[in-house]
């Protein structure tokens, strides 16, 4: 029942969660307007909101005009539903799963907006970082807040420091993106999300370039590995993390 509550839950944040990645890189609301066709304008119904199955009922096209709507949207929404599937059969009902769930949440939307904008906005994670803090005060009081501020401090700081060393190898965005992750799963956590995003960073550029989709010179924004990292340790942090600080098992 976890699993299946948490995959709809899922489906339907899901679909919340693409309008975000749509409007925020424009700076628009994404509460008002409500959903509407790209093309025509019109507002959509009730039947074209049900997440998957509105897609599937109106054969992937607006009902109005005839304008395909990207295949995007409905995957975007079985996958928000697996990952809330998996935080929830691993965390239950708990706040240590609204924890996970907010940043899984923010990491898709951060994964999204960078693949097809290459920034991350200020408004995903500037004020996001204040609840990973406060969250902290939740869990553990004054020790839990110091544990996230060194959380913080210590991933943004790390992801500085190579853009600063690297001349822009990493932007502003994802000095930013790595700090509310540090926000949300402290020290040990935040740095166990950057060591992944790096190691399947360097893989799939690996494959790319071989593949010749890449060059050598191309950029390659590095959010969405954070995402995946960062999403990796929400579900699986207690027995990933443990292999990036080995010393934590004696």
């Amino acid at each position: 029942m976890l699993k299946l509550s948490g995959f709809i839950v899922g489906t339907i944040l899901g679909s919340f969660l693409g309008v975000c990645i749509d409007r925020m890189p424009r700076e628009e609301s994404v509460v008002a307007p409500g959903s509407h066709c790209q093309k025509c304008g019109a507002q959509l119904g009730v039947l074209d909101l049900i997440p998957v199955l509105g897609y599937v009922l109106t054969w992937g096209r607006c009902r109005h005009c005839g304008e395909r709507v990207s295949i995007w949207y409905p995957v975007l929404e079985i996958g928000c539903g697996l990952l809330y599937a998996g935080a929830l059969g691993k965390h239950g009902f708990t706040l240590s799963a609204a924890n996970f769930l907010i940043l899984i949440s923010l990491a898709v939307v951060a994964a999204g907006i960078d693949l097809e904008h290459r920034v991350i906005p200020d408004r995903l994670t500037i004020p996001w970082m204040v609840v990973g803090l406060l969250m902290g005060a939740f869990f553990r009081g004054f020790q839990g807040i110091l544990s996230r501020v060194l959380g913080l401090l210590a991933c943004g700081g790390l992801v500085f420091l190579i853009a600063v060393l690297s001349r822009g190898g990493m932007g502003g965005g994802d000095v930013k993106f790595m700090a509310l992750v540090g926000s949300f799963l402290g020290f040990l956590g935040g740095i166990t999300s950057f060591v992944l995003a790096c190691i399947i960073g360097a893989i799939v550029g690996v494959i790319l370039i071989v593949l010749g989709i890449k060059s050598r010179k191309d950029e390659i924004p590095f959010g969405p590995f954070i995402s995946v990292g960062t999403i990796i340790v929400c579900i699986f942090g207690d027995r990933i993390i443990p292999l990036v600080f080995p010393w934590l098992r004696l």
